[in-house]
């Protein structure tokens, strides 16, 4: 989708079959995802919900399979799916529950009997130009345009799976366009620099990761030091040479690091504020983050529905969140990764932190000429986390066929997005599929070259 273009007739249709069955139901189930564009798309679902005088009930969580889906159908009068769904058609039709999935992920196939709102089925890119909170806020403004101020939380979505790395595009531009016109939203110069107190700031920052400086107060305060800037200075104090001066010795550690231009493009993308909330889109998708990462994705919905308790809860939780994720990163970066042919990987033992630790090291510790897996321990088996580059994309590799078809071949489940994906592999065959996986992956390299 170009700047300013419409969008497509085929989607608005299914919106609004979507709207029709809503508006027949009174009470709704809604069950989401329990990363930050699950959360943020169950918290636009629900505020619209409210607003429609609807009873619901919310579940977030970590997997959706069959037997959930069988288990959640029973008894519902209506059920919404987001950022999830589009796998489990098969379940939603046989379950004979009536169904709306708004997800963004690469769907198998289309269904007659679930209204499916997926980007995939219009030629828009679910990876990078529509989320599945996206889908969502479409979703909400077509119910009532009141809901426009909404947009923040469907935003932290955007910003929580890295749709606006790059620029915005598809679905994800035309919100944009939509609510800068309503003044919901505006645009910040990205930077290497980050916001607030320095010291802190520097010391938490993950994207980018630092060597020496994330993780490392000394460091940190050593680097402030070099630039000629005060340890207590925040970002507003910095003039322009200052800025400039600091910018600049974050981007040679960068490149001293092995940290090449694309990524650091990508880290000084424009930042989304939104002046009502007084939040920008990056900040509250940290909050929603920490909160599912740490098991507590009832706080993260309940911030969505603006409770002022669960957002200093938020904050706390992610300060912990980083410092854990720090401690895993300084464990990477110590020991290294073991590498295959044409994968790397490690072993992790905090589920919750796989997939920031797994796209941390594909940025910043790691081989960029190959996807980073990790491997989580669960008590239904081995969870995968995976994690690419757009560079490697452009040499053919999709993880979420890659991961589809590995998995399988163990007895396993696994799909996403080319660029991250996801797998369950029976515990006892972790080698077996990294086996498979790396002869895939080199599969589809030569396959494009």
């Amino acid at each position: 989708m170009e700047p300013g273009a419409q969008l497509p007739d085929k989607l608005l249709s299914r919106i609004s079959i979507a709207k029709q069955e809503l508006e027949r139901s009174a009470e709704v189930r809604v069950v989401s995802h329990y990363d930050a564009d699950g959360i943020s798309s169950a918290g636009v679902l629900c505020n619209a919900l409210l607003r429609a005088g609807k009873r619901f009930h919310a579940t977030l969580t970590k997997v959706l399979t069959d037997r959930m889906v069988e288990e959640v159908a029973a008894g519902c009068e209506f059920l919404i799916l987001s950022d999830m769904g589009s796998a489990q058609l098969d379940a939603l039709e046989a379950s004979g529950c009536r169904a709306i999935v708004l997800d963004h992920h690469t769907p198998l196939r289309d269904s007659e009997k679930v209204v499916h709102i997926n980007p995939h089925l219009v030629g828009i890119d679910g990876m990078t130009s529509a989320s599945a909170s996206a889908m969502c806020m479409l979703f909400a403004v077509h119910l009532d345009e009141a809901n426009w101020d909404l947009l923040p939380i469907a935003f932290a979505g955007i910003s929580g799976d890295r749709q606006a790395i790059r620029g915005l595009t598809g679905i994800n531009q035309w919100l944009y366009e939509e609510g800068a016109k309503r003044g919901i939203v505006e645009t910040l110069p990205g930077s290497l620099v980050p916001a607030g107190p320095l010291a802190d700031g520097l010391y938490a920052s993950t994207d980018p990761y630092v060597r020496g400086v994330s993780g490392d107060r000394e460091g940190a305060q050593a680097l402030l030091e070099e630039a000629g800037i005060a340890v207590d200075a925040s970002s507003r104090d910095l003039d322009d040479a200052a800025r400039m001066k600091l910018s600049s010795l974050l981007a040679l550690r960068l490149a001293e690091q092995g940290v090449g231009l694309p990524t650091l493009e990508e880290v000084v993308h424009e930042r989304y504020y939104f002046p009502r909330a007084r939040m920008e889109a990056d900040e509250l998708a940290g909050l929603l983050n920490a909160c599912g990462r740490s098991n507590n994705e009832g706080m993260g919905l309940a911030l969505t529905l603006g409770d002022q308790d669960a957002l200093q809860g938020a904050r706390k939780l992610r300060q912990e969140y980083v410092e854990e994720v720090l401690a895993g990163l300084e464990r990477i970066a110590r020991e290294g990764v073991e590498r295959k042919e044409h994968i790397q990987y490690f072993r992790n033992e905090n589920l919750g932190l796989a997939g920031i630790l797994c796209g941390v090291t594909m940025q910043y510790l790691g081989d960029r000429d190959k996807p980073t897996i990790a491997l989580s321990p669960s008590d239904d088996g081995t969870k995968v986390s995976s994690r690419g580059t757009f560079e490697l994309l452009e040499k053919g590799i999709d993880l979420a066929v890659a991961l589809r078809e590995s998995a399988a071949s163990v007895g396993g489940t696994g799909g996403g997005h080319r660029i991250a994906s996801g797998a369950t592999v029976p515990k006892g065959r972790e080698d077996e599929f990294l086996a498979t996986l790396d002869r895939v992956i080199g599969e589809q390299k030569a396959k494009k070259a």
